[in-house]
Parts: structure tokens; sequence; C-alpha cells
């Protein structure tokens, strides 16, 4: 599965359980399975730059995801 920039997807899987996790507080939640998030960058590999944010659009968690933990929600802006 291709996933391009604005494309909304849940939290399948967790290959990594503790991955590296940037965000606004000192210490980021971890991302858990059915997080809904927003793909914000495409790494090459199948891997993608993955941002979970709250409904007025607060970053709470900026994580690295491998196609394979994803699931597509719905496709973002044209």
């Amino acid at each position: 599965m291709d996933l391009d920039l604005s494309d909304i997807v849940r939290i399948a899987r967790l290959m990594v359980p503790d991955r590296d996790v940037d965000g606004p507080d000192v210490t980021p939640p971890q991302p858990r399975v059915g997080d809904i998030a927003t793909v914000v960058g495409a790494l090459g590999d199948d891997l993608y730059l993955i941002e979970h944010a709250t409904d007025d659009g607060r970053s709470l968690w900026l994580a690295e995801f491998h196609v394979a933990e994803l699931e597509l929600v719905a496709r973002g802006r044209e």
C-alpha cells in the first residue's frame, strides 16, 4: 500500500511497542493500536512519519511507522 501526505491512517499493529516519539510534551505518549493519525512524511523503504493530534489540531506524538503497521482510513486532500 502506498500512502500519500495527508492520508488518514489507523495504527493497526505495533511491530515496535516502545519507539522513539517526538511531541510537545517532555515525555510524549506512546502510540497505541487504534490511534487515528495523519501521514506527514514519506521516509522511503515503506516507512512513514505519522502525527497523532487532538481534534483541535494539537500534536500529541510524531513517530515513524512501517506501512505494515497502518490501515488507510481516508485519503487526504488532493
